[in-house]
């Protein structure tokens, strides 16, 4: 029963090493990009159909392994989340991996590798588990980030993504070894069930002395020990969103990394942090501990919105300015997550987390979709290159342009309802956090004016060139499915979102 709840993961990791093998196997003289490409998606797929089978036969939601891993539903819909991202990486990869990637069964195997981490990671229970999941994911994009061994940049970016998460990994793991030492537990359950029981022992309490007649200054703070734990693990997590001030590898890791790994980073990566952050704060949800991560959540997402937002207005490399978008995305997501912190804000919460990040994973591989094929056409990622091709391409530029309306939060996408969701969860909340509501709102005006930058450069901008010949001006098969299909979800998730809702409406909680 314990390997039954973890199938679609066997899957996963039989296709990791299934590609390796099979790569051994193929001719290098010949071009073997598309049967390794075919060879992962069908091992994704299955992987996919597994645990959706399982979902509806009543078999996904059963602990394992002792309660290290838990696939409740919302590590059901993660894990589906995922496994989507992945198989439209890798349909918008393959041309892009045949060109320029020497080793193309290294790319594959690697991001299957770090799908593997993210599986793991959000249904994760126990810190072990966590951890280890965690470093999964994390050393194989490091790699993937590496792929291009004879670009330096790629090199660069490796290896301030490697000393960044090196660094952030450290801090969260020390921050996990204080809460062991405080609980004696690594179980996230067990470890919720003391902070309820005996977290005001870790609260400084007022004791009326002779001669002392009002509260010392800490009189009602957490305790160093507890503090120092909170701080290191939304530290770590942190890191992993790209919120600011735990930024800084991101928009270097975006521009020096290939095209797809971007992709992949930008959204399977975004996922499974946002998904951890939700598990690891159910944890910590006891009353003397909501308070202090709540604050620091707040800061953390102001900063992220403004921060990613203006500076993004300044950036001529598409890849650097999807990086800042990236960090302003983790700013309105953790408004959901400040939502989380209240009983009457929660279902609206959980709502807009769930379908937001969904819906963050469409439009974002759908835009990445399209760049691919317009850096490939350029030969370059700065925007001014890219003037005229939205005429010369229209679908590909009304997808790119559909997918940058959705990012900004104008209807008739899914981005609109998503920031709805998000918006409305804090606003219940009450008039304390209105403030908040408004900087995400002027801040999705702001968002408005660099996303559209783009749309102007693409149909308005003049250009020198004749235009292409019609056999250079269709895209990829596979490309241009990727693309289709991302179009498909923002549209219909905001005519139909109602099974997303129903679905989120059965989460009783998160752990």
């Amino acid at each position: 029963m314990d390997l039954l709840g973890i199938l679609p993961e066997i899957l996963v990791c039989l296709t990791a090493l299934g590609v390796i093998v099979l790569d051994l196997f193929l001719d290098p003289a010949k071009p073997r990009t598309g049967k390794l490409a075919f060879a992962n998606g069908l091992g994704l797929t299955l992987a996919l159909g597994t645990l959706l089978g399982l979902h509806w036969g009543g078999y996904a939601s059963v602990e394992t392994f002792s309660g290290a891993f838990l696939p409740d539903l919302t590590a059901v819909f993660f894990r589906a989340v995922l496994l989507l991202a992945a198989l439209l990486t890798l349909m918008l990869s393959v041309g892009y991996v045949q060109d320029k990637l020497r080793h193309p069964g290294e790319f594959y195997s690697l991001m299957s590798l770090a799908t593997l981490g993210a599986l793991f990671l959000v249904s994760a229970s126990e810190m072990l588990t966590f951890y280890l999941s965690l470093e999964l994911l994390s050393i194989s994009s490091f790699v993937l980030v590496a792929l291009r061994k004879t670009q330096a940049r790629s090199a660069e970016a490796a290896i301030k993504y490697l000393i960044f998460g090196s660094i952030s990994s450290a801090l969260m793991l020390f921050g996990f070894s204080l809460i062991y030492g405080l609980s004696g537990s690594l179980n996230f359950a067990e470890i919720n069930t003391f902070l309820h029981q005996q977290g005001s022992e870790f609260v400084y309490r007022f004791t009326a002395v002779e001669g002392q007649s009002a509260p010392a200054f800490q009189d009602g703070h957490l305790k160093i020990e507890l503090m120092a734990a909170l701080v290191l693990i939304l530290g770590g997590l942190g890191y992993k969103i790209a919120a600011v001030p735990f930024h800084l590898w991101a928009p270097d890791v975006y521009e020096g990394a290939p095209l797809p790994v971007t992709a992949f980073l930008s959204a399977s990566s975004k996922v499974a942090g946002f998904a951890s952050l939700m598990r690891i704060l159910e944890t910590l949800s006891a009353d003397v501990t909501v308070p202090f991560w709540t604050r620091m959540i707040v800061i953390l997402a102001v900063l992220s919105i403004v921060y990613g937002n203006v500076v993004a207005i300044a950036q001529q490399n598409i890849k650097r300015l999807f990086a800042y978008s990236s960090i302003a995305h983790a700013g309105y997501l953790l408004m959901g997550i400040v939502a989380l912190s209240e009983f009457k804000s929660r279902d609206m919460a959980l709502l807009g987390l769930h379908y937001y990040l969904l819906v963050y994973v469409l439009m974002n591989l759908g835009a990445f979709a399209v760049m691919i094929y317009f850096a490939a056409k350029s030969q370059s990622v700065r925007l001014q290159d890219w003037t005229g091709l939205g005429r010369q391409h229209p679908w590909l530029g009304f997808v790119l342009t559909a997918c940058l309306l959705s990012l900004t939060g104008l209807p008739p996408f899914a981005g609109f309802l998503g920031k709805f969701y998000l918006f409305g969860a804090v606003t219940m909340m009450g008039s304390q956090y209105l403030w908040l509501v408004l900087i995400g709102v002027l801040s999705s005006v702001v968002s408005l004016y660099y996303y559209a930058r783009i749309i102007r450069v693409l149909f308005f901008g003049q250009t020198e060139s004749s235009g292409s010949s019609p056999s250079e001006q269709t895209p990829p098969v596979l490309l241009a499915l990727a693309s289709g299909i991302s179009l498909v979800g923002i549209l219909g998730l905001f005519v139909f979102p109602n099974w997303v809702i129903d679905f989120v409406a059965q989460i009783n909680q998160l752990i």
